[in-house]
C-alpha cells in the first residue's frame, strides 16, 4: 500500500496542474439597465466592472461610451452582485491539498442598443472609445449588431451571459434575463462575437462577459 503513494501523489500533482487555477467572477443578480424612450439614436457601450473579493461592484470604468445610454448602463451596473473571482493558491503545508482564494477580479459589460429605424439613419451622437481594457478584461473584437425580430411588435432587452474562452472564442451562451421575441435572437448574435480574451498570471485564460441587447421598436410611419 505505501508503495503506491508515490504514484498515487504524483497522480494528483498532474490533475492538479492541468486543470485552470482560475475561476471567474459570475453575475449572481441585479437589474437591466433602462433604455431612454425619447432617445433617438442607437450605439455601443462597453463597461469594466471593478469586483471585489465580497462580490461588491466598486468602480465601473466606461470603455466606449454613447451618450445617454452609458450613464444609465453605468448606474445599472453599479448595483450588481457577482459570485468572486477565485485563484488556486499554493498550500503553505505541502500535506494539503492547494485552496482557493476569493480575488479581485474585472468583468466586461457589453450594450448593444439597436436604433428605432431599419435601415435610415436616425439621429444621436455615434459612440466613441474613451478608455483601454484592463489584460484581466475580455474585449470584443467583432462585435454584430442584431437584427429586429419580424414578428416582434415591441422593445425589449436581454442580458445574454458568454463564457470567452482562452482562445477568445465564445464557448457557452446563456439568457439570464429576457423578453419575448428577443431572446433567440440575442443568443444567436451573442454566439458570432470574439474578443481578446482575459489573461490571469500572465496566462489567457476563460472569463465571463455580459452582453445586453436593447431592442427597440423601429418607427415605419412619419409621426416620429
Amino acid at each position: 500500500m505505501k508503495r503506491g503513494w508515490p504514484i498515487l501523489l504524483l497522480c494528483l500533482g498532474v490533475t492538479v496542474s492541468a486543470q485552470s487555477r482560475f475561476r471567474p467572477a459570475q453575475y449572481a443578480g441585479g437589474p437591466l439597465p433602462v433604455v431612454p424612450v425619447r432617445a433617438v439614436g442607437g450605439g455601443e457601450v462597453m463597461l469594466e466592472l471593478a469586483v471585489s473579493k465580497d462580490g461588491s461592484v466598486t468602480a465601473v470604468k466606461p470603455l466606449r461610451s454613447t451618450p445617454p445610454f452609458t450613464e444609465t448602463f453605468t448606474a445599472a451596473a453599479k448595483t450588481w452582485r457577482f459570485r468572486p473571482a477565485q485563484l488556486l493558491g499554493e498550500a503553505a503545508d505541502k500535506s494539503r491539498p492547494p485552496a482557493w482564494e476569493s480575488v479581485d477580479a474585472t468583468v466586461l459589460v457589453a450594450g448593444i442598443v439597436r436604433a428605432p429605424t431599419l435601415n435610415s439613419p436616425t439621429l444621436g451622437e455615434p459612440s466613441r472609445d474613451v478608455g483601454a481594457a484592463a489584460d484581466t478584461t475580455p474585449f470584443p473584437l467583432r462585435i454584430i449588431a442584431p437584427s429586429f425580430p419580424p414578428l416582434a411588435r415591441d422593445d425589449g432587452v436581454v442580458l445574454v451571459e458568454v463564457m470567452v474562452d482562452a482562445g477568445g472564442k465564445v464557448g457557452e451562451a446563456k439568457a439570464l434575463t429576457s423578453s419575448p421575441g428577443f431572446e433567440q435572437l440575442a443568443l444567436n448574435t451573442a454566439r458570432t462575437w470574439s474578443f481578446r480574451p482575459a489573461r490571469a498570471k500572465g496566462e489567457a485564460v476563460a472569463a465571463y462577459a455580459y452582453l445586453v441587447f436593447a431592442f427597440r421598436q423601429p418607427v415605419t410611419g412619419s409621426g416620429r
